[in-house]
């Protein structure tokens, strides 16, 4: 038994060494291409606007999933490359607009580019890089180029579900239809995309696209965990914004109507801002989250989600990348 466990453990060990350098590698080339793209782009009045939202070293999942999803199949990944950006691209135009939206100031430690410029200017560089995404998808044909279409549909509903809902109105049915289409849709859409692109045969592709659908929605999950827990403290920017996640959504639903209204006042006093005991009221409000078993509750989502990930892809041909599918899984359940 001792000598199976070791043997275990020299696998994951070496699979998982693999598997950063692997990411490594694939985030320094996309980096590489993002680079020349905004080069290429040099003359357009937006060009410092647009060079700065793409160049703003974000974690790249999207289009990592893409080439990852491609080599899967037997793909190239130069051959999927401006597709794999094209998805980075749509990506990076949400943030753009929904920083907007939020009223966010910083991103990754920066200025957002509302703040930094104006928000005509924002908008403006959001648009434009909607158009350069399908630009870059649209030698890949009909079906890709209409699924990227569909995904941004889908996010710009999911985003209007986001800002239209409030705590009692948001059920957790709606919660899910609404990370679905704005969290899940482009990791579904990427993984479908690179795997088509990559020259998968149907079932392949199908695979891929559930992997990406279960990786994107427990992906946001974890994100709604980590805007309430960061560092051990309790980061404000979900509860300042209004949004509604699935521990508020969860704990709220187990409180007594009492605890509902005490709820409703600490969100409505951490939206208004200004106040100077900010952290004790979002102090109370997570200690109402814990008590409720919310917390847990979502990490048993998380797992759910990612089993059906892992599950999706058990008929894949094993390849040197399969592995690596799985180690996304394990990558994103750590985080924490």
């Amino acid at each position: 038994m001792t000598l199976k466990l070791k043997q275990e453990y020299s696998f994951r060990s070496k699979t998982h060494d693999a598997f950063k350098l692997y990411v490594s590698k694939t985030k320094n080339q996309i980096e590489l291409e993002l680079s020349k793209l905004s080069s290429r782009l040099s003359e357009l009045n937006l060009h410092p606007q647009i060079e700065y939202a793409l160049l703003s070293r974000g974690k790249r999942l999207r289009p990592l999933l893409v080439v990852l999803s491609a080599e899967s199949v037997g793909g190239n990944r130069n051959g999927v490359m401006p597709l794999a950006l094209a998805f980075e691209l749509m990506h990076t135009a949400t943030l753009v607009h929904d920083d907007i939206i939020d009223r966010d100031e910083y991103r990754r430690g920066i200025p957002t580019l509302h703040k930094k410029w104006s928000a005509n200017d924002a908008i403006l560089t959001g648009d434009a890089l909607i158009a350069l995404s399908v630009d870059l998808a649209s030698p890949y044909g009909e079906t890709i180029l209409k699924t990227v279409a569909q995904s941004a549909l889908e996010l710009c509903d999911g985003e209007h579900m986001d800002i239209t809902f409030s705590l009692k109105t948001m059920t957790e049915e709606s919660y899910f239809k609404k990370i679905s289409e704005k969290s899940a849709s482009l990791f579904r859409a990427s993984t479908y995309c690179g795997a088509l692109a990559g020259g998968g045969k149907f079932s392949e592709v199908h695979s891929l696209s559930m992997y990406g659908q279960n990786f994107g929605i427990a992906y946001q999950l974890r994100d709604d965990i980590l805007d309430l827990t960061r560092r051990g403290g309790t980061d404000l920017k979900d509860l300042r914004s209004g949004n509604i996640t699935l521990p508020l959504i969860h704990s709220f639903n187990r409180c007594s109507s009492d605890e509902k209204r005490q709820v409703e006042s600490q969100l409505q006093r951490l939206m208004e801002g200004n106040t100077a005991n900010d952290n004790q009221v979002a102090e109370k409000l997570l200690k109402t989250i814990r008590r409720t078993g919310s917390l847990d509750y979502c990490e048993n989502q998380i797992d759910e989600h990612l089993r059906q990930a892992v599950d999706s892809i058990s008929t894949l041909k094993e390849t040197e990348y399969k592995p690596y599918l799985m180690e996304m899984t394990r990558a994103l359940k750590a985080l924490g």
